[in-house]
């Protein structure tokens, strides 16, 4: 069941924007997914209140910097049971913003998920040409 639900949660909510996302920018799924992975520690770091979050978060942002930069276009693995924690993290994340009023930190959960899903696209769907998008267009008029 939980299975069914990353599936869902994968194609309906985080590959579409991945892959146009990447259509746009003309980068592999691998740049996009070392890409939220630096955004969510850089999230992290200006989230950060205590030396400790500090060095870990400075740290991972420096790393993924480095490995952005260094090897972008490299496959990176997914694993289902840390989607699965970070959606836990998420939703744990939801229920302490709706007490507190705030929504400050979710972006750090959204951008892991976002990176770890960028991850699991094996190959990219190819970009629709001008004529076919005309072609798409002149379809959803008639």
């Amino acid at each position: 069941m939980l299975r069914k639900f990353d599936l869902w949660l994968g194609k309906t909510l985080f590959i579409p924007p991945i892959v146009k996302l990447c259509h746009l920018t003309r980068q592999s799924q691998y740049a996009v997914s070392r890409l939220f992975w630096f955004m969510a520690m850089l999230s992290g770091l200006y989230r950060a209140d205590n030396a400790v979050d500090y060095l870990i978060f400075g740290l991972g942002s420096f790393f993924m910097m480095l490995t952005a930069s260094l090897r972008a276009d490299r496959p990176t693995a997914s694993w289902f049971w840390f989607r699965m924690v970070v959606v836990l993290g998420l939703i744990l994340r939801l229920f302490s913003a709706i007490e507190d009023g705030t929504l400050a930190g979710v972006e750090y959960w959204i951008f892991i998920l976002f990176a770890e899903y960028a991850a699991t696209i094996r190959t990219l769907p190819p970009r629709a040409s001008a004529e076919r998008k005309q072609k798409l267009a002149e379809a959803g008029e008639g």
